[in-house]
């Protein structure tokens, strides 16, 4: 799916949409789309979802939102001037350059505007990637190496799906009669990116409950790095203080040569599943309770190009798993924020952000009740549109996940779909969920930490 780099014309726009040209103008720091203040202890949230439609990782070299999916950034906390935008253009450009709204060209270039408020992953996960690196050869070269891992035949998506579905029988193979919903989707993704990211590498010997560990531990670190208030140059979530976090990497990856950043797994592991696993999470309990479960079952089982544009027969509505797997990503952004750092002529520095998750609830934008999860909108509205939705970041930054055309598969759209249809199809008919979720009148919590206490229940 490749973002145009021109506005769409009038008749592309969807029903839920109005023209550029009648767009509010832009509108004071007391609007809700327009902030200058800096709370990025209340601002920062779960940047998903990245993948399982994917995962996706955000902007691979382009930004940590999901590929599905893509890794979120985690901005510095501390008292600073702040520009944060909801506005559709002024997003663009924060992503392109981190220039705020009304301000000169800044004066860092856009690599390294990305790379400095992302060394707070440097330090939590110990990794070198093109998100921490302002190096722009690195960046190709981890760009390169990643989309030569995601653009893979049909006929390894069928391999995907058989894994998925295997992994999701596993999960769901316990004495007891209730199991942590978190856990399942956990393990389901990381096991089954581990598949997509390193295809050469044979994981037998490592069980499910090592895998679950890892998954754990990586939340952890990200909940520690993010909520911890220790501003030295040696914090208490250093990676190298986190003895459990590394033995949990070291089990799955034996291998593992720790005094080289460059080869660290957190480097795929981040953008491939963290961000990724709560997009998926939050699909499966809106799918289910909207009767879309089949779509979606049905894709797990053949996960090809057409049928991610194949509709159920039996539905009432022609509504396919790749406008399901759209609608996850508009609704609960794999990058809530996405984050730079401005510095204008003269040094003084901005701590600037998109506010993705506020642009793709506009409703402006998306009239038909934008806070609601309906992946009928996307019926007719063209494949590549972008107008206000920004999952995988955007241009020069855009995922390779993101991409639709010239690749077998598109595979932030296409992993969502894949894993939740297998996840759809382990539990239908044998589990239900439990959990505080709220009615169908609002959207599920966004919160890194909401939900951890839902439960699958045996029939």
């Amino acid at each position: 799916m490749c973002i145009a780099s021109s506005s769409p014309k009038p008749s592309d726009w969807p029903k839920t949409t109005t023209s550029p040209s009648k767009l509010p103008a832009p509108l004071s720091s007391t609007s809700p789309q327009r902030s200058t203040g800096c709370n990025f202890l209340n601002d920062w949230g779960y940047s998903t979802i990245g993948i399982a439609l994917f995962i996706t990782l955000g902007a691979w070299v382009g930004d940590m939102p999901g590929w599905l999916l893509c890794a979120p950034v985690v901005p510095a906390k501390q008292e600073e001037k702040c520009f944060r935008t909801a506005e559709v253009d002024e997003c663009r450009e924060v992503v392109k350059s981190g220039t705020p709204a009304g301000e000169a060209k800044n004066a860092i270039p856009g690599l390294e505007a990305r790379a400095r408020p992302n060394q707070r992953l440097k330090v939590a996960f110990g990794i070198d990637s093109c998100f921490t690196s302002s190096d722009e050869r690195a960046c190709k070269s981890f760009r390169d190496g990643v989309e030569k891992l995601l653009y893979v035949d049909e006929a390894e998506w069928i391999n995907y799906g058989d894994a998925a579905r295997a992994t999701a029988r596993q999960a769901l193979d316990v004495e007891s009669d209730s199991t942590s919903l978190f856990s399942v989707v956990q393990l389901m993704t990381l096991k089954t990116m581990m598949k997509v990211l390193w295809p050469d590498q044979f994981f037998e010997h490592i069980t499910n409950e090592q895998i679950s560990t890892l998954a754990h531990e990586v939340n952890l670190q990200w909940l520690r790095s993010k909520e911890g208030s220790d501003n030295s140059d040696d914090p208490f979530w250093n990676f190298d203080k986190q003895t459990p976090l590394k033995d949990a990497v070291k089990t799955v990856f034996p291998d593992w040569d720790e005094t080289d950043s460059k080869k660290n797994p957190c480097n795929l592991i981040l953008p491939g599943y963290e961000t990724m696993w709560r997009v998926v999470l939050r699909c499966f309990v809106e799918v289910v309770a909207r009767d879309h479960d089949q779509t979606l079952r049905a894709f797990s089982k053949i996960p090809t190009k057409q049928q991610l544009k194949e509709s159920f027969f039996e539905a009432d509505v022609p509504v396919t798993a790749a406008h399901i797997a759209k609608e996850a990503l508009r609704l609960y952004s794999p990058t809530r924020r996405i984050y730079r750092e401005y510095h204008d002529a003269a040094g003084q520095k901005t701590n600037v952000s998109a506010d993705i998750e506020a642009m793709q609830r506009d409703p402006v934008i998306w009239r038909d009740h934008p806070k609601l999860f309906l992946p009928d909108r996307w019926i007719d509205i063209a494949e590549g549109y972008d107008h206000g939705f920004m999952p995988f970041g955007a241009k020069p930054f855009n995922c390779p996940a993101k991409r639709w055309k010239n690749v077998p598969m598109p595979f932030g759209i296409s992993m969502i779909a894949l894993l939740v249809g297998a996840l759809i199809e382990a539990t239908q008919g044998k589990w239900t969920i439990h959990g505080n979720f709220p009615d169908k009148t609002h959207p599920l919590d966004t919160d890194r930490e909401a939900y951890g206490d839902a439960t699958l229940q045996r029939l």
